[in-house]
């Protein structure tokens, strides 16, 4: 029990006491640092919130009696799976914090910068996803002194914000192993721009063949993120050439053109073009043949964006880190059985 005098602010060591932890731990947690249980972090922040803690200097948080409880997701788009999935976790972990969350929409109208919408309402904290701020907005949002958490940006923030994301190297190349058992030639689609996370699913998967299969053809096709149109460059690779292919898509939408491409070619799924994709989507299990696919831990994702903007409110210097939840590869019958 903390025994600090009701006219004196509460310092770590009586969040500590509260939350039954070490001063370390207790730093590391309201950090968003060290390897802590959930349930120990959750515990060290609703102490520092009880006790009204503040760390020395003012930080980034505001007082807690002025905080509107309300976090502000900022999204390019609502009108896709990806987003169904994040908003859903993330408006699952704020309301069960006590948080409201609003959904924030990127508009190409300069007029209507959402950073300027976000400081009318002056949350206790933003997510951003996908999306990476420019130069502008970034001053301006840090001008409020709230918390910013980046979720799967784009581009690769080098330190600026912390961010959540997942595994793309790794899930990259758990689909080349997958591949390169039953496949002898490859292909990679991949989306233009090349976001940050396209190259490390590529890197991955090329790392993947090139341990597996170091003799193997890989050809790389480029396509667009969403919608994936039957472009000549995306039908030429599997036209020309009708050995069987095992090909990864950076996405299932990507994935899901590869499909079409089979069709209007007559190649056979998965004996002649074998396909995995990434994301993991609903339609992915509906397709047919059901495709294999990269699941991705959205909800858990947005959820943990939730917990570090909490974590983030009561520091001066958040930890610049990148967190990131393992993905998982879902096989299904878009790729053959191992040789």
């Amino acid at each position: 029990m903390s025994t600090t005098p009701a006219n004196e602010p509460a310092t770590l060591r009586d969040v500590a006491e509260a939350a039954g932890v070490s001063i370390a731990s207790a730093s590391r947690a309201l950090a968003g640092r060290g390897d802590l249980s959930r349930e120990t972090r959750a515990r060290v922040v609703a102490a520092a919130e009880r006790l009204g803690y503040e760390r020395a200097g003012g930080g980034r948080g505001r007082p807690t009696t002025l905080d509107p409880r309300l976090i502000e997701f900022v999204l390019g788009s609502f009108d896709d799976a990806w987003t169904d999935a994040m908003t859903r976790g993330a408006r699952e972990a704020a309301f069960a914090a006590g948080f409201d969350l609003v959904l924030t929409l990127e508009r190409p109208d300069p007029t209507a910068d959402w950073p300027t919408r976000v400081a009318t309402r002056r949350p206790s904290g933003v997510i951003i996803g996908i999306i990476t701020p420019t130069a502008r907005q970034l001053a301006e949002l840090q001008g409020l002194r709230i918390p910013v958490v980046l979720l799967d940006p784009r581009s690769d923030p080098g330190g600026a914000l912390p961010s959540v994301g997942t595994t793309d190297w790794q899930g990259g190349y758990d689909a080349g192993v997958h591949l390169s058992r039953a496949y002898e030639r490859f292909a990679v689609v991949t989306g233009v721009p090349p976001y940050r996370f396209g190259r490390a699913r590529e890197e991955g998967f090329r790392a993947a063949l090139a341990e597996h299969r170091p003799d193997a053809t890989v050809t790389r096709v480029n396509s667009e993120w969403s919608q994936a149109p039957l472009t000549e460059a995306l039908v030429r690779p599997f036209a020309t050439d009708t050995s069987p292919v095992g090909v990864f898509a950076c996405n299932d939408e990507m994935a899901l053109a590869v499909y079409r491409v089979a069709f209007m070619l007559g190649r056979k799924i998965p004996d002649e073009i074998g396909v995995v994709g990434f994301n993991n989507e609903a339609r992915a299990a509906a397709a047919s043949p059901p495709l294999s696919s990269v699941s991705q831990p959205l909800t858990a994702m947005a959820a943990r964006a939730v917990e570090l903007v909490r974590e983030l409110r009561y520091h001066d210097a958040p930890p610049y880190e990148r967190v990131e939840l393992a993905t998982e590869l879902i096989v299904r019958s878009s790729t053959r059985t191992a040789r």
